[in-house]
């Protein structure tokens, strides 16, 4: 198996630039509207940004569930 990093010909995977919370069936934008950058470890380059979820994140998920 050939690895190529996603967004790349030849990537099996393909990333959304944002992701957000998936809460009551689908994602949503965290609470605070922060986000961090994580990185490839294969070329340290951007793949997206994820939520910064808190305690209130936590709440609204588990009053959804």
């Amino acid at each position: 198996m050939i690895y190529a990093k996603p967004g790349t010909a030849g990537a099996l995977v393909t990333l959304k630039p944002r992701y957000g919370n998936y809460i009551g069936g689908e994602f949503v934008a965290p609470l605070s509207g922060q986000y961090f950058s994580n990185t490839s470890p294969v070329d340290g380059s951007v793949i997206g940004e994820f939520p910064r979820s808190n305690a209130a994140d936590i709440d609204k998920a588990l009053d959804a569930a």
